[in-house]
């Protein structure tokens, strides 16, 4: 079975409209829709915002299903002027740019990264270049907060020179994912351009596009899987 975890309820609700034989399921008040994409099973579940919130949720998915992949798909704030609104990043490198034990362990001890799975990465881009999506692969940074300030983007970029975006669950999904070693990927949509002019769309507007291609593409991608 392979799962996925979306970040936003447009997402999920449009996955969920092409998904077939579809059972509902309430586990520790989460709530997972089982069924069938591309004949393939699947379960899939919003995680909420932030690493605590998509840490457990990812934590009760993986407990009580056995599931081969996990894609994680959502929504992220560009950090390169190559970047476009409604780009595809493929995450290569995740790394939580808010854990610092710098304190005791020096320079080694800002980050914490971790590694999705070559092959899903191989499909993906194979998937994004079938479809004609713009995408980019490369480092995402995942934290506990909303990147939006120049100072905060500075400082990210500064301390993660290779980052292409910025997002607030990856970083969770993918160290449980790597502790119940279970291969995985993740994808965001950007949603505007850090210190970027004229990088923003409304947000409603970019929910509506984002949502449709977030699930064009996942269905594409477990056909491939």
């Amino acid at each position: 079975m392979i799962g996925i975890i979306a970040a936003m309820q447009a997402e999920a609700r449009e996955l969920q409209a092409i998904m077939e034989h579809v059972e509902h399921r309430k586990i520790s008040n989460i709530h997972f829709f089982i069924g069938q994409l591309q004949g393939k099973d699947v379960v899939l579940m919003q995680s909420g915002v932030g690493k605590g919130n998509a840490a457990m949720t990812a934590t009760v998915m993986l407990e009580h299903f056995d599931l081969c992949h996990v894609i994680n798909i959502g929504t992220a704030g560009g950090l390169q002027d190559e970047e476009n609104i409604l780009d595809i990043v493929v995450g290569n490198t995740i790394v939580q740019h808010d854990f610092d034990t710098s304190g005791v362990d020096g320079d080694d001890g800002i980050g914490l990264y971790f590694k999705s799975d070559e092959r899903l990465r191989d499909v993906c881009t194979s998937v994004l270049k079938e479809m004609g999506r713009p995408y980019h692969i490369g480092t995402v940074a995942s934290g506990d907060q909303f990147i939006h300030s120049d100072e905060q983007v500075h400082r990210v970029k500064e301390m993660f020179p290779d980052v292409i975006c910025a997002e607030m669950e990856a970083g969770a999904i993918a160290q449980v994912c790597s502790f119940y070693e279970v291969p995985f990927i993740v994808l965001r949509s950007l949603s505007d351009i850090a210190l970027k002019e004229d990088s923003h769309m409304d947000f409603l507007e970019y929910t509506v596009h984002a949502s449709k291609a977030s699930a064009q593409i996942c269905e594409r991608i477990v056909a491939h899987i």
